[in-house]
């Protein structure tokens, strides 16, 4: 139930209706991660077993996750090219279904995909308007995150499992025990001052805005 961030602590700016949120240079080295171009559109950014990992956008807006062997690219700037960690002539590789070369933008199973109308952040899905606010403790206090597209991974927010209370802007939200909406999900209407009530108190994993309706 470890997973990725694909947004930034208490803010999120709006471009073309999803978050534009960077790391920062400093945020990056404190996390052990090199500096590189890729931080102007890259968050989460990390290093695991000699890998850069991020979640990076690609020309279509969506966040993508990515990794790219730092051994191969030496001294190179580290940048995004489409939603792809690259540095000189090495390409890294998208982890978007958790696996080397896994990728989102020809699978209809995932939201935000410009093949299917019907899901949000498609042509017909129109979610760019609605917000989540998640918060560490009870009562919307302690840290907090603000959302406006979907997230499959949290583990690198610091908030994975962490979750006690979240505040919506507008529409609905689904929200998961395990990355990649997988394990118990419940669809969110409105503000939950204490998610113990709800079963799902730090056990959130993954969110997403849910499609016109509130059903998947």
């Amino acid at each position: 139930m470890r997973s990725f961030l694909i947004a930034a602590a208490g803010v999120v700016a709006a471009t073309g209706g999803l978050s534009a949120v960077g790391v920062t240079s400093a945020e990056a080295q404190a996390r052990g991660a090199p500096r590189g171009s890729y931080a102007q559109s890259c968050t989460g950014a990390y290093v695991n077993q000699g890998r850069l990992y991020a979640d990076c956008r690609d020309t279509r807006g969506r966040m993508r996750e990515t990794s790219i062997e730092l051994a191969r690219c030496s001294s190179s700037d580290i940048g995004n090219d489409n939603g792809l960690l690259v540095c000189a002539r090495v390409r890294g590789d998208y982890e978007d279904n958790g696996r080397p070369g896994g990728g989102n933008g020809n699978n209809p199973g995932r939201p935000g995909n410009g093949n299917n109308p019907g899901w949000p952040g498609g042509p017909g899905g129109g979610w760019g308007n609605t917000t989540i606010t998640v918060y560490r403790d009870a009562n919307f206090r302690g840290q907090s995150m603000t959302f406006r597209e979907e997230i499959p991974n949290l583990r690198n927010s610091g908030l994975n499992d962490a979750i006690s209370s979240l505040r919506l802007d507008r529409g609905s939200w689904e929200v998961c025990e395990d990355a990649n909406y997988r394990g118990r999900c419940q669809i969110i209407t409105g503000n939950v001052r204490d998610l113990g009530r709800s079963g799902l108190n730090d056990r959130i994993s993954s969110l997403r805005p849910a499609r016109r309706g509130g059903n998947w």
